[in-house]
């Protein structure tokens, strides 16, 4: 099922009902959207086919370039901008009805930046977090236990003051 019927528990009842505002708004204007472009884009097409069959030969010869197809207008056009005004009315009414309800939302964005929860998701949460913190120590143990073990293997000390090596008192180095 949808997300939308089954809103995060953070969210009041009034929340839920200004997201459902909006959503609607968004679908009812896209489908007013829908409507309007289709019927603009039918109209439209029959005016060009009014006009088109209104114009002498030499005002067609004009618009086209030499060797172009001319237009012809047909079903296939008229289903062709039914279907384009209905896309683009459509796109256009739902874009512009979201962005004229954003503001509705803003409360709503608000509850998302504090970490609210009931008490079983904090505490399952502080869990997940201990556990993180565990295998990241165990990872470091594991890193040091290999590289104290790499420089014994190497025959150097633990030491790194003296590189390991360490200089007899009478035996200085005169370089």
């Amino acid at each position: 099922m949808s997300r939308a019927f089954h809103p995060p528990d953070t969210l009041s009842k009034d929340e839920i009902r200004q997201i459902a505002d909006v959503r609607r708004d968004i679908w009812k204007n896209g489908f007013y959207g829908l409507f309007v472009g289709s019927l603009s884009g039918y109209v439209i097409h029959s005016a060009s086919k009014f006009i088109h069959g209104r114009m002498s030969d030499a005002a067609k010869m004009k618009i086209h370039a030499p060797g172009d197809v001319p237009i012809k207008f047909s079903r296939n056009t008229a289903f062709l901008c039914v279907m384009v005004g209905g896309a683009v009315g459509s796109f256009t009414m739902a874009t512009a009805a979201g962005k004229n309800s954003v503001h509705n939302l803003h409360d709503v964005f608000e509850v998302g930046k504090t970490p609210t929860g009931t008490d079983y998701q904090k505490s399952l949460q502080r869990a997940q977090m201990r556990e993180e913190e565990i295998k990241e120590r165990e990872r470091r143990r594991i890193l040091r236990r290999q590289s104290v073990q790499k420089r014994l293997e190497e025959g150097h000390g633990l030491s790194d003051s003296h590189g390991g090596h360490w200089v007899e008192n009478g035996a200085e180095n005169n370089s």
